[in-house]
């Protein structure tokens, strides 16, 4: 009699537990790497991969539009970008302070002054030295870029990395809009790139985070940035996550079988 029990309960238990690594499976977060920097680009660098991590990294030079980005693992996804406004890019007075002309020396990466481990997947030198800028002049200081081929059944976390020395506003601001009006706000946050008071001292171990974050209009994330008070804004790198949910019917499948197995433990 016990013996039939315990292995009822053992049968039951085994369900559960294969339904719910299902899930996590289904849930498995699809990550992609961005960095603001080529060994194309002025005064830029790109990132070897993989990196100290292990990670795979798209290093862009900001501008052209870019399909068919990889994700950490070196894996092909249908995330694209592309650039909606001009924008600019340099490492001058970034995380290595003075960089050379066309491309950042060997020292200079070395030099680049952040908490790798503050950072996580962000804390990559050759990823944090260089970094999109305002355009300014003419064109204005708002920088917007489009994030595409986005799944519709995942929401998305954007973690932004902005970096850089002597600003004429300390923050930047990051926004994502609805469509490519840029007139709906969906959410924003705002990083010091330099500490306030010191304009000399660049920002070295925080990121701005951005979560639940629904693809919108044609599975596109609407990005825009500037400097939090109109002046000029930084985006030195970003780590794109993408985690599906999990269907109500596969929440509900689960609930019955750990339903059935309670119900064994009552009788």
């Amino acid at each position: 009699m016990n013996l039939t029990f315990s292995a009822k309960r053992a049968s039951r238990l085994a369900i559960v537990a294969i339904m719910a690594a299902g899930l996590a499976v289904s849930a498995h977060a699809e990550t992609v790497l961005v960095d603001f920097g080529s060994n194309g680009s002025f005064r830029g660098a790109s990132v070897p991969n993989p990196d100290a991590n292990g990670h795979y990294w798209n290093s862009l030079t900001p501008g052209p539009f870019f399909p068919g980005l990889i994700d950490i693992n070196n894996t092909a996804t249908t995330v694209a970008l592309g650039f909606d406004t001009p924008v600019g890019t340099d490492s001058f007075n970034g995380p290595a302070g003075v960089t050379s002309f066309p491309n950042p020396t060997p020292a200079e990466i070395a030099a680049t002054d952040i908490d790798t481990v503050a950072l996580g997947d962000l804390g990559v030198k050759e990823a944090a030295i260089d970094f999109a800028a305002s355009p300014g002049g003419g064109a204005g200081n708002i920088t917007r870029f489009q994030i595409q081929g986005l799944n519709p059944a995942e929401k998305y976390t954007l973690k932004l990395f902005g970096s850089h020395k002597f600003s004429d506003n300390d923050a930047t601001t990051y926004s994502v809009f609805t469509d490519n009006t840029y007139s709906s706000l969906v959410a924003s946050a705002t990083l010091n790139v330099q500490t306030p008071g010191s304009p000399n001292l660049h920002n070295r171990d925080t990121i701005a985070t951005i979560s639940g974050l629904a693809p919108q209009t044609s599975n596109i994330l609407y990005v825009q940035f500037i400097g939090s008070q109109g002046g000029m804004g930084y985006l030195n790198s970003f780590e794109l996550i993408g985690s599906p949910v999990p269907e109500p019917t596969s929440l509900m499948l689960l609930a019955s079988g750990a339903a059935l197995v309670f119900g064994y433990r009552r009788r």
